[in-house]
């Protein structure tokens, strides 16, 4: 299927991938081994654990959305925000995989590249990194197809590392999703325990799952159910500006959305 495989030639001397050189073999639709997979998987996971659940950035800050696995609008924003580590830090909010057919690709160029830049690129965890949805999308029989069943536990087991929020130069808050009514200050967020499957409830779930209300119903409303998503919940701005307040922040920035 893939027109070329790199065995053992992605990693330097430091034992780090070289991303250019993975990211111009995915370009190809070249692909990298099983073995290869399974250590930056591994040495991905090393490098999350070490994290707290809120990570922290500096300006100046690439922020990006969701992806899905559109590996080339990948490339295109790299090529036109500047590469990683040329004084520009990152900030990806999430939602990698599914819905686009290259979610590997994505993963494995942004592992590459948060490996090299550990401190000034943040990969923060969306509700599609996740059993439940990778099941129920594309991103599971993805994997099993190019890969096998192993593969795909370990990048579950990469999912549940991910951090869920970033406090972004201490002005502002960036997750996936939204704000909790369980939510009042930032602290809270390092308290729950992340390394698992996004819970139905909660600050975590709040955190990669809620979505901000209609702009009529915004400026009067605080928090209603998100029966759309069937969990979670929808926040008005007066919440919004009372946790910024209370936080001394500015505000919020979010994907899950176009």
């Amino acid at each position: 299927m893939h027109k070329e495989v790199l065995d053992n030639v992605i990693w330097g001397s430091d034992d780090k991938p070289d991303w250019k050189i993975v990211r111009d073999l995915l370009a190809k639709e070249g692909w990298i081994s099983k073995p290869q997979m399974v250590k930056l998987l591994r040495q991905s996971i090393n490098v999350f654990k070490s994290e707290p659940n809120m990570v922290q950035i500096e300006e100046p800050v690439c922020v990006v959305g969701d992806l899905h696995g559109q590996y080339y609008d990948l490339l295109n924003m790299l090529t036109k925000a500047g590469d990683p580590g040329s004084n520009l830090n990152y900030l990806f909010l999430g939602d990698y995989v599914d819905r686009g057919i290259m979610g590997i690709e994505c993963m494995v160029l942004l592992l590459s590249i948060k490996i090299n830049y550990p401190k000034t690129v943040q990969i923060l965890r969306g509700n599609h990194e996740s059993r439940n949805m990778t099941e129920a999308f594309t991103f599971k029989e993805e994997v099993q197809e190019a890969y096998d069943e192993d593969v795909y536990e370990l990048f579950m087991e990469l999912f549940d590392t991910l951090p869920v929020a970033c406090l972004v130069a201490k002005k502002y808050l960036a997750m996936h999703g939204g704000i909790s009514p369980d939510l009042k200050k930032l602290e809270q967020i390092q308290e729950f325990n992340r390394f698992e499957e996004v819970p139905l409830d909660g600050i975590f779930c709040d955190l990669v799952w809620s979505d901000p209300m209609d702009d009529e119903e915004a400026t009067t409303g605080t928090f209603t159910e998100n029966n759309e998503r069937e969990c979670s919940n929808y926040f008005g701005k007066k919440p919004v500006k009372k946790l910024l307040k209370r936080n001394k922040l500015i505000s919020i920035f979010r994907g899950h959305q176009v």
